[in-house]
């Protein structure tokens, strides 16, 4: 009897250990990076890059901001960091590879980083400037662009409230956009942000009641 119950209780515990380690236990693992290469400066967030080679990625901050970090290619050094906002991919959006979309050129300036995509994803990245900056792009390109204060500390970013300029000029609190189900027939390298891990603790929860219930039970047959 006593070894009916050591080894129920190896078995419990090697399924929580088969539970805990199951894929979706690590699926948030971020896969939003590429290397890109610069022939010409470019503004990202209100920093300018030198032409050079770079990686991009993403850091997850919250539901509705990121931060876009840009590094040398051995990730060591850090040039960028800057606040993004999720941009859902439209079914006829599907991006095949790592993507970059501009403003509209403003004479005598760098050409500023509107939208970056990474590859097999179904979303990109809104990079967000401070407000002078996203006053000038949004002027220029006739467009809307989401801003934060002049001179806001990285530490600040999640926390920091979001604007929209107009291209009036007018600045406008900025509302996060309804999350939007999208139709994509090539699998996905990840799971989406939406992805939670309460289904897996769920499971351990359940897992660990039915193993504390069968060994009283095997207790009490055997008094």
């Amino acid at each position: 009897m006593k070894n009916l119950m050591r080894g129920l209780a190896l078995g419990t515990f090697a399924a929580f250990l088969g539970v805990a380690y199951t894929p979706a236990a690590t699926a948030q693992i971020n896969t939003e990076k590429s290397l890109f290469t610069l022939t010409e400066p470019m503004d990202v967030g209100g920093a300018v890059l030198e032409p050079g080679t770079y990686r991009i990625k993403v850091v997850e901050l919250s539901f509705n901001r990121n931060v876009v970090q840009v590094t040398n290619e051995a990730g060591s050094k850090v040039f960028a960091a800057v606040l993004a906002t999720p941009h859902v991919i439209r079914t006829d959006e599907a991006i095949p590879e790592s993507r970059f979309i501009y403003y509209a050129a403003i004479a005598g300036q760098p050409k500023a980083l509107r939208t970056w995509f990474a590859h097999d994803t179904p979303y990109g990245q809104d990079i967000i400037y401070p407000k002078r900056r996203a006053m000038e792009l949004a002027a220029a390109a006739k467009v809307p662009v989401i801003a934060i204060p002049d001179e806001v500390k990285e530490a600040e970013y999640k926390t920091v409230p979001l604007t929209v300029v107009t291209p009036e000029l007018q600045v406008k609190p900025y509302e996060a956009p309804a999350p939007t189900v999208v139709a994509e027939a090539r699998p996905l390298k990840q799971l989406p942000r939406t992805a939670s891990h309460v289904p897996l603790f769920a499971a351990l929860g359940l897992l660990s009641l039915g193993g504390a219930f069968g060994l009283r039970v095997l207790t009490n047959r055997a008094a």
